[in-house]
């Protein structure tokens, strides 16, 4: 749970906030030799229910994003890199506006990804500090250009570079996310804080979801011995 800043130039010429929920899975599988490899997988699924400064005008915000991708630890202290393939779909829909009402997103690109995992003795029993970053390189966005609306786009046909490359430069964005796992039996309640910056200015569309989250969860070790 946390605080979404919205702003969507397609929509609005305001900036948009309100409270944001949001489930997040991570899922890591070591391999190679000491599990030097990690392959990772990402599921997000946020929502957000933003008002206008006025008070008068509310959007409704949802957004999935489903990441796949390998990281290889470098140092003793598990710092690790590698790169993510993600897929982002969303939209946006705003109560005030007639004619144009809402704004959906679609987003495939390739991020960088780096991790650190340090374990640590507190009280006689291991907790687990994990922070990790993901920054996107390059993409690929579907949008609609200035002043084209959705109508124009799927019912007449009339496309104008409707699908665009993003780079950090056109779409500067970043995940970020640090948490402390705190043994319980043979599990963990996590605790931390989640930081997902969407940025993009393309085809004189401007938008920004500013997302800022508290994380509570629960994790697992699962150990599979070889045969």
């Amino acid at each position: 749970m946390g605080h979404n800043n919205l702003y969507d130039s397609y929509l609005s010429p305001l900036n948009y906030s309100g409270t944001t929920l949001s489930f997040t899975r991570i899922g890591e599988r070591h391999s190679g030799r000491g599990g030097r490899n990690a392959f990772v997988t990402l599921f997000d699924l946020n929502g957000t229910s933003a008002t206008n400064p006025a008070g008068n005008g509310t959007a409704l915000d949802i957004e999935l994003q489903m990441d796949a991708g390998w990281r290889r630890r470098l140092t003793a202290w598990q710092w690790s890199v590698g790169a993510m393939g993600a897929l982002h779909l969303g939209g946006t829909y705003n109560q005030r506006n007639g004619n144009n009402p809402a704004q959906a997103r679609a987003v495939v690109d390739v991020a960088f990804s780096g991790a650190l995992v340090h374990p640590f003795t507190l009280w006689g029993r291991r907790w687990v500090w994990r922070s990790q970053l993901e920054v996107p390189l390059l993409g690929l966005m579907f949008t609609p250009n200035y002043g084209q609306s959705y109508y124009e786009i799927f019912s007449l046909g009339h496309t104008d570079r409707n699908v665009v490359p993003t780079t950090p430069f056109s779409a500067p964005s970043l995940r970020f996310l640090s948490t402390v796992s705190i043994p319980l039996r043979r599990a963990c309640i996590t605790l931390g804080y989640k930081a997902d910056i969407r940025q993009s200015s393309v085809n004189r569309l401007e938008r920004h979801a500013w997302n800022h989250t508290f994380v509570i969860g629960y994790s697992r070790l699962v150990q599979f011995l070889p045969r």
